[in-house]
Parts: structure tokens; sequence; C-alpha cells
């Protein structure tokens, strides 16, 4: 193969890569997020049961400083489904 078919194909890589992370900056900055107080507010559980499910790896989080943070967008998804799937409970 000749070097400069390589060197395009890097290029072309390389130009899919930026523009997925560029995608992914602005999608984290419409992204909003829950802190402990407003996951255990909204859902009546305890500090103890939030951690057990951060633990068990039930519901995604990220740890920013010394602080947890938990995407909006699981827990809207995780209800809309529960909603969808109502008659089966």
């Amino acid at each position: 193969m000749p070097v400069r078919s390589e060197v395009e194909i890097l290029q072309t890589q390389v130009e899919e890569l930026t523009k997925t992370v560029l995608q992914l900056k602005e999608q984290a900055n419409n992204d909003i997020w829950y802190d402990n107080a407003d996951v255990l507010k909204l859902f009546n559980i305890s500090d103890s049961t939030l951690l057990r499910y951060r633990k068990e790896k039930k519901i995604p989080f990220t740890k920013l400083g010394g602080r947890y943070l938990y995407p909006k967008a699981f827990f809207t998804k995780s209800l809309m489904e529960k909603l969808e799937n109502k008659h089966l409970l």
C-alpha cells in the first residue's frame, strides 16, 4: 500500500474522531446532572441505598471532586421504560 494512501486513511480517521469528540463535548454541555441530594429526594431513597446502587453499578455516575453526579437522561429513560411496560407489573 502506498504511503500516501495510509496517510489519507489516517487523516480521515483523525477527522472522524475529531467530529465524535466535538459531538460528545456538545452533548456533555447540554446534559443535566443530578447530585446525591437530588436523587435521594426525587426517588425517596436512603444514602445507603444510593451507595449500594453505585457499588452494584445499577446507576451510572461520575465523581467530580468529592461529589457524585448522575445523568438525568438515565433516570428519564428508566422511568419511561417502566411506564411503557407498566402492564407487565
